[in-house]
């Protein structure tokens, strides 16, 4: 008995962790010495002794003697019907007979997976670490031992059933089984209903070592020997979308339906081929999931005023025009009935229905792509020019910073070339955003244009080099120039990248500039403060690539 004890103690620490471990110091509480009067008097006998001998709970029994407690994710000899028979301050709400399908429980108790599901879904929500009385507790948030909260009237409990005293605690027979409340992580990834998403999310589950938890038996050539390895469940997702496995009220979900989910998925796959590449096809897979999930996951922690907007978890202070979306309950908003067609009560928030998908794709993943010249990284290659990497404050520079390059000579024409990254296989209108000189001196009496062209090269779905030259096609002109007198966005050039390079450490796709003056050109400057490299996503593949107007 006293190996019992210790099995149960240690059981009871893991299973009651986080905030629900103080609960186990809790001794009797007010409720207790307010319920009994002189008439009922706390009986000798122990709560499992109360449920053998009530006919109605017979069902419950045998699944009390059948599942087993979990101490670090293994299993232990000690079963819940023992746990019932010491000397704990517990709460049972014993379903009666005919109330759950008992036969379906104790085949699960069979395996070791399902003896685990049984604890945590149905007896691990019918107990609790401490005293609650049927009336007293009625409209209280109970925490029971699968960690969940459950309010108390959600317990049908049976008069006069109810408040039966046991010398470790107190017994009601309910009149039905309460439901095991699933998290959201828990949603996701075991609801049917929910497995276009759930699958992405399973994928990524894995076991490994907890080696605090763990019993090193020594080390044998060079590696550390457990004789008691405790496996814990991670997920590389779980930090990505916001912890949604944790049990915390603060979460919400927008979900869609499997029709609409597969819509979305036909549109954007396209754009996440990345051509023959090592295990293409899961990395494509990865991040078309990941770029199209940022938008659905909710901490209400992290909301400012939700009525005005919501931030998603991906929300990064750095780029704040992405992940927010604005007058959510509005008509036409992401939280209104235009978008959500039901909705899911979870242990740590809700999980809302879409039947419609409330996003673009130029708000997910087909997004402009700036490459800032100033950051030295993007050079990487250059031919007889120098550089100045400058600052400048102000709405129109593109992250306060801009390079001026510099030719070596009076005639020089420079070349230099940088790196163009997370690319889809989508089509850009490639831009260069070029400064007036009067950027860094407001009394400057330059007022020459820039005269250039470029050459953009990027890899096809085979891996082998491409090289296209700027300005070409319908409506090009000679050479490129920009308006000297204003901040000047120039088009290069269009282009349709058949492969991906999104999130990738080795960069296919780089652009070259390439200053292109003639000697006797004197009406042209060579020198170029270059702010941004930009590539705007094409919508419509049909609208012209040059104008003679300027933007």
């Amino acid at each position: 008995m006293d190996k019992i004890r210790n099995i149960l103690a240690a059981s009871f620490l893991l299973l009651a962790g986080g905030t629900g471990g103080g609960l186990l110091m809790t001794s009797c509480s007010d409720a207790w010495d307010d319920h009994y009067d002189e008439e009922r008097i706390p009986s000798e006998k122990t709560l499992l002794e109360l449920v053998s001998e009530d006919s109605e709970l017979s069902d419950f029994l045998k699944v009390l003697k059948a599942a087993h407690l979990y101490n670090n994710n293994h299993t232990t000899p000690v079963t819940y019907a023992e746990l019932l028979g010491v000397d704990q301050s517990l709460t049972v709400w014993a379903p009666k007979n005919g109330t759950f399908n008992c036969d379906s429980l104790l085949s699960e108790c069979l395996t070791q997976p399902g003896d685990s599901m049984v604890g945590q879904h149905f007896l691990g929500n019918h107990i609790a670490h401490t005293l609650y009385t049927a009336e007293t507790d009625a409209d209280k948030s109970i925490l029971m031992m699968n960690n969940k909260q459950v309010l108390g009237n959600q317990f049908s409990v049976i008069e006069p059933k109810s408040n039966q005293p046991a010398r470790n605690g107190l017994l009601h027979v309910v009149g039905q089984e309460v439901p095991y409340n699933y998290n959201i992580y828990e949603g996701i990834t075991s609801m049917t209903e929910f497995a276009h998403i759930g699958k992405f999310f399973k994928g990524f589950e894995t076991q490994e070592l907890d080696e605090n938890a763990s019993i090193q038996r020594g080390i044998e050539d060079g590696m550390k020997v457990y004789s008691d390895s405790v496996m814990v469940k991670k997920n590389i997702l779980y930090n990505r979308f916001g912890l949604i496995n944790h049990e915390d009220s603060c979460y919400f979900m927008l979900m869609p339906t499997a029709e609409v989910w597969e819509d979305v998925v036909k549109e954007a796959a396209p754009y996440f081929n990345y051509g023959s590449i090592l295990k293409a096809d899961s990395i494509g897979n990865y991040w078309m999931n990941s770029l199209l999930l940022q938008g659905s996951f909710y901490n209400r922690n992290i909301q400012t005023y939700m009525t005005d907007s919501i931030y998603s978890t991906w929300y990064n202070r750095s780029e704040p025009k992405y992940n927010v979306f604005y007058r959510p309950f509005d008509e036409g908003g992401v939280m209104t009935s235009e978008y959500i067609i039901d909705s899911l009560y979870c242990s740590n928030g809700m999980i809302y229905t879409l039947k419609k998908w409330p996003f673009t794709k130029e708000q997910l993943y087909f997004r402009p792509i700036e490459v800032e010249p100033e950051r030295s990284y993007t050079l990487i290659d250059n031919k007889d020019c120098t550089f100045n990497y400058r600052t400048a404050v102000g709405d129109s520079v593109s992250a306060h910073g801009y390079l001026d390059i510099v030719p070596a000579k009076s005639t020089s024409n420079w070349t230099s070339k940088f790196r163009i990254e997370n690319t889809l296989a989508g089509t850009y209108d490639i831009c260069a955003i070029i400064l007036p000189k009067t950027v860094y001196n407001p009394n400057s009496r330059d007022v020459k244009p820039n005269k250039f062209k470029a050459t953009l090269t990027y890899t096809d779905v085979e891996g082998k080099n491409v090289s296209v030259d700027y300005p070409s096609g319908e409506g090009a002109p000679k050479e490129l120039e920009n308006n000297p007198y204003c901040v000047d966005t120039v088009v290069i050039g269009r282009v349709s990248l058949p492969v991906c390079n999104y999130a990738q450490n080795v960069v296919t796709v780089n652009l070259q500039i390439n200053c292109s003056i003639a000697n006797r050109e004197t009406k042209y400057s060579r020198e170029m403060f270059l702010d941004c490299i930009y590539f705007r996503p094409v919508t419509d593949e049909n609208s012209p690539v040059y104008s003679s107007k300027k933007r």
